[in-house]
């Protein structure tokens, strides 16, 4: 695995590192190295601190597509796609930490590899058409 993936803290405070999540975080730091080495793509940095949303997401020419959030892979897809995968089930509004759920944001609980590799490329193609930020 490369040294710049993810290796995830358990802390809910800005800036706290807690105790290490190695089951939880190993799916998403799996799905990071998918991505290492893509043209334009940054990986989160191993061991970085925790605290805000998107301290830790993948990236693409600057915007992030992908975060682990609380054991659930949140992706940035189209706002029709995202809809549709939140009434088919398969992913849940996500708000982060906000009353109002986030435009174009879906949360998938399910940690299934084969869902969570299929969106994150989904939300990497959509993400990236957008241009650099």
């Amino acid at each position: 695995m490369p040294n710049r993936v993810l290796t995830g803290y358990a802390g809910a405070g800005r800036g706290d590192q807690g105790a290490p999540l190695p089951d939880r975080v190993d799916g998403f730091s799996r799905l990071a190295a998918r991505f290492d080495g893509r043209s334009e793509t940054d990986l989160p940095e191993s061991g970085g601190r925790r605290g805000r949303f998107g301290a830790d997401a993948l990236r693409v020419g600057g915007r992030m597509f992908a975060v682990e959030s609380h054991g659930q892979l949140v992706v940035k897809l189209p706002e029709d796609r995202a809809r549709a995968l939140i009434l088919q089930g398969t992913g849940l509004p996500f708000t982060a930490g906000r009353s109002v759920p986030m435009s174009g944001w879906v949360a998938v609980p399910t940690q299934d590899p084969g869902l969570w590799e299929r969106l994150a490329e989904e939300a990497f193609t959509y993400v990236r058409s957008l241009g650099p930020r």
